[in-house]
């Protein structure tokens, strides 16, 4: 793949600030030219190495594929049983993921057509915009993630704010086509009496951008969600960039 993935040259940054000076979130819908959104959904449903991503005893854990395969359907169970019962009091999530930033640092996967949305995420014209539409100039580098929801996935209410990380905002760009909103899988908004004040369906080619800190979650996907729920996160930051 050849494409370079390229900002939607007709949005109006100030049309989403306001919103976002308002709220302190905005939906993006078409963030991405038509021809950028179609490579990267491609490169999402064909040649991501997705790992599985959950909660253990207040540290993130990690599954490979071949991990998975090895295990048994009972050892598969006692592990889904264990995610669920965790989630019950206490910071929970299980789904895949691909770190396009652990995965820069690390040198591995650099062949893949997806690695170029990091570059993207901390080109110059992506982190103007992004300045325009939240209004912390000294936002400085993104990092990012690629992420998939099937059925049984979720995570739980959380505010994003992660001591040392430097976080301003937090991205979530959707590649999700055709996606019901009974399905779950939904970008929800939890105000302090525990009410969910917005929820957002995934759909294709859209940006959500919220400042954190801020309570939110992903409802869980259901047995009969067809396909996956596709999105690449990140977090807009400031400090010194790494070398990407």
């Amino acid at each position: 793949m050849s494409q370079e993935i390229q900002l939607n040259p007709n949005l109006d940054p100030e049309k989403y600030a306001r919103i976002f000076r308002e709220v302190g979130r905005v939906h993006i819908p078409e963030i991405l030219t038509p021809e950028s959104a179609n490579c990267i959904y491609e490169a999402l449903t064909s040649e991501v190495p997705w790992q599985t991503n959950f909660n253990d005893d207040e540290n993130g854990h990690t599954l490979h594929q071949d991990q998975i395969e090895a295990m048994t359907a009972v050892q598969r169970d006692l592990l889904t049983t264990h995610i669920n019962q965790k989630a019950q009091h206490d910071f929970q999530y299980v789904f895949n993921a691909f770190s396009l930033s652990d995965a820069r640092k690390q040198g591995i996967h650099q062949e893949l057509f997806i690695n170029q949305f990091l570059d993207f995420v901390n080109s110059e014209d992506y982190l103007a915009f992004m300045r325009a539409v939240t209004g912390f100039e000294e936002a400085s580098f993104a990092d990012s993630q690629c992420t998939l929801y099937r059925p049984g996935h979720f995570l739980t209410d959380h505010l994003d704010d992660v001591g040392g990380k430097n976080r301003l905002v937090a991205m979530v760009m959707n590649f999700t086509p055709n996606w019901r909103p009974d399905w779950g899988g939904i970008l929800q908004f939890i105000d302090e009496d525990e009410h969910i004040t917005q929820g957002i369906t995934p759909c294709f080619n859209a940006l959500n951008i919220l400042k954190i800190p801020q309570k939110h979650s992903v409802s869980y996907v259901v047995p009969h969600a067809e396909g996956g729920r596709y999105a690449i996160t990140g977090w807009l930051r400031k400090g010194t960039p790494p070398q990407i």
